[in-house]
């Protein structure tokens, strides 16, 4: 069989039939170019005999656009043994060269390796999944040697779509928007817009990006890939190597904000995860891997980490065990040093008992990117008071102060100290706020998991059914409420909680509540009412806790300050927010993912529940999700020519926010939005 060269430059198949096949492999492109790349997005056409293709078995070969320096990087081959059988599904062969892709597929090895993220994937019926979103740095797929094999394998891989719900979030949020590929038609149904969840197989969930040389079809974006600095290849083999140690790693990563943290503690994860299980220590409550924003917490990570924390908001998918975690309520440790370090400490206890149970697992540190002043004291208590064997600082130019306090702890305590170059993201799609949003968003949208994998939801949050707690009676969920810092008056309390985040604590005992309060303070004036009945082990407690007018139970204050809960004692099982307070029937109406069984166990086990209300972002994307769904669906109908033939006006906004929690309609300018009022909430002033 020979080839001949068209016109364009193009290598084409000579004196083979293909004329019945109506779907070519699209063009794969290497991506040369470090950095930040506008790249097309290539679409595959429309696949309308997928069988007749299996039985002819040809090998289309992908080649560059003609007039391009992008050589041939990979080939489309059709046979009897694809992973999935459907048109959502390509299998690759590479050589030498890099695979990039954006959107969320799965990928499975099916000879040679490869490397993702820091892991290298060998021959298995293990299917990965993938999250790759271009609001981060977009992994790169590279051949690697494979030990196990023929030295001269080529690397062959099957990529298929997969649906989970988390596209669908951009229905309800602009910030989940323009981040995933393209939606691509792969059947005769008509695709829309609506709420409606398409099959699995009318849509490929996954694109392959070209070189920004080539030609394509769609409209150009910016994306950043994820390039591997040298000094952080030969860190990471030096951290992964099975050599005989009496103790297993224990490394702390720090370093300035923005500076690629998280993401060498992830490829450092996976590369360990090709031995062992590993031991992830998050204590950056602003950007947290397996939980809310708010969290510290200890996972036992088994699967590896293919994806940004959004797309795993907390540890409940079947390669991720929380073993503890504390909620601080603050999204930095600045509010409250002190009881942030106890809860670090405390989480260390319980992985120092997972040693006795996996004696070799490695312990990865994320700490928070605050290293000036206070910021830097507190990473040298951790340097000190944690037995670390590595200390990893993600930048090398300083500054001078930071370096010289954390190179003075690790040598008081003989701890190998590494400087890595950082790694910032030159394109910033989304901000830290946003980010936070995002992840909290995905929280409160976990649905039940499909197989053991995340599932999300997008029905918004003022649709979904509530889980109602009695905070007063004979039928009362919760022990109390808790506000972290400055003294607030009780009058006030339902304003602070209602559509507000609080952390779901569980007190193990007595010893974790501040009970060192005045019972003849003021604040216990309204005191227990006459015709509750709280259960035994509330009712037992002394002295009880003083109550607002409307018989909310809650923590006093000392000296005007709210201490917290001890972590010793105490540990946090998620988060939940409080969407409506009924004070007739002395109700909270929760929304959670927390799984309705928990809260009935603790109840039948009568444990002491507390929400713990600190400094959390206020969730305005809560406020404003069915509003922003129901503007989508009108403007869907109205490009279909199925609406009533009219733009989005001031009226519907007001139609919908009347009589819905949170929001008010407000007329600033065309384009009508909820907005969320906030009043004084009458804090009293601390007594100097």
């Amino acid at each position: 069989m020979g080839k001949k060269r068209k016109a364009d430059g193009q290598l084409t198949e000579d004196k083979l039939d293909t004329s019945s096949m109506k779907c070519q492999a699209s063009a794969i492109h290497a991506i040369r170019e470090r950095g930040k790349v506008f790249a097309p997005i290539l679409e595959p056409e429309i696949m309308e005999s997928r069988s007749e293709a299996k039985l002819r078995q040809p090998r289309a070969e992908v080649n560059a656009q003609a007039g391009t320096s992008v050589k041939q990087l990979s080939k489309y081959i059709s046979t009897d043994d694809d992973t999935t059988g459907h048109e959502d599904a390509i299998t690759l062969r590479l050589e030498d060269d890099i695979l990039t892709l954006i959107g969320q597929y799965e990928i499975w090895v099916r000879k040679g390796a490869i490397s993702i993220l820091g892991a290298v994937l060998y021959p298995s019926s293990t299917v990965h999944r993938v999250f790759a979103p271009s609001t981060h740095s977009l992994p790169v797929i590279r051949p690697v040697r494979n030990p196990f094999g023929p030295p001269e394998q080529p690397v062959e891989i099957t990529i298929s779509s997969f649906q989970c719900g988390i596209r669908l979030l951009k229905q309800i949020s602009p910030m989940f928007g323009l981040i995933w590929n393209k939606a691509i038609q792969l059947s005769n149904d008509r695709e829309s817009d609506s709420s409606t969840i398409m099959s699995k197989s009318t849509k490929r969930t996954y694109s392959l990006l070209k070189s920004a040389k080539g030609v394509g079809h769609t409209s150009k974006r910016p994306f950043d890939l994820l390039e591997i600095p040298n000094d952080w290849q030969a860190l990471m083999a030096v951290l992964t190597s099975k050599r005989q140690v009496t103790l297993p790693t224990a490394a702390l990563i720090c370093g300035p904000k923005g500076s690629g943290k998280s993401t060498f503690a992830r490829m450092l994860i996976n590369g360990i995860l090709k031995s062992r299980s590993v031991a992830l220590l998050d204590i950056d409550p602003g950007q947290p891997d397996f939980s809310p924003p708010g969290e510290l917490s200890l996972v036992q990570v088994t699967s590896y980490i293919f994806g940004p924390s959004f797309c795993h908001p907390n540890a409940s998918d079947h390669g991720f065990k929380l073993i503890r975690s504390h909620h601080v309520g603050a999204t930095s440790p600045h509010d409250d040093t002190h009881n942030y370090l106890r809860c670090v400490l405390n989480l260390f206890e319980y992985y120092q008992q997972l040693l006795k149970v996996h004696p070799l697992c490695p312990l990865i540190v994320n700490t928070a990117g605050w290293i000036q002043g206070t910021g830097l004291e507190l990473v040298s208590d951790l340097i000190h008071q944690l037995n670390l064997t590595d200390v990893i600082y993600t930048s090398t130019l300083g500054p001078s102060e930071v370096v010289d306090s954390i190179s003075q702890a690790t040598g008081e305590r003989n701890t190998r100290l590494h400087f890595l170059t950082s790694q910032p993201v030159e394109t910033v799609p989304r901000s830290a706020a946003d980010l936070r949003a995002m992840q909290t968003l995905s929280y409160f949208h976990l649905d039940e998991p499909e197989l053991g994998h995340f599932r999300w939801t997008a029905t918004p949050i003022d649709d979904m059914k509530s889980l109602p707690v009695h905070y007063s009676g004979s039928n009362q969920g919760i022990f109390a409420v808790q506000l972290l810092g400055s003294e607030l008056d009780p009058e006030f309390l339902i304003q602070v909680l209602e559509g507000c985040i609080v952390g779901v604590v569980v007190a193990e005992d007595d010893a974790a509540l501040p009970i060192t309060f005045d019972i003849t303070d003021e604040n216990a004036a309204f005191g227990q009412p006459q015709d509750s009945t709280p259960p035994a082990s509330y009712h037992n407690f002394h002295p009880p806790l003083p109550r607002t007018p409307e018989q909310i139970p809650y923590i006093p204050s000392t000296a005007h300050v709210t201490p917290p809960l001890s972590p010793t004692h105490s540990h946090s099982i998620g988060q939940a927010l409080i969407r409506t307070i009924d004070t007739k029937s002395h109700i909270f109406h929760l929304i959670t993912p927390i799984p309705i069984a928990t809260f009935e166990s603790l109840h039948k086990e009568q444990k002491k529940l507390i929400f713990v209300r600190g400094s959390l972002d206020t969730p305005t994307w809560a406020y404003k999700e069915g509003l922003f769904k129901q503007m989508r669906h009108h403007h869907a109908l109205e490009k279909e020519g199925l609406g009533r033939g009219k733009e989005w006006t001031k009226e519907d906004t007001k139609q919908w926010a009347e009589g819905r929690p949170w929001v008010s309609a407000e007329g600033r300018r065309k384009g009508e939005r909820a907005r969320k009022v906030r009043r004084d909430l009458g804090r009293k002033k601390t007594k100097q």
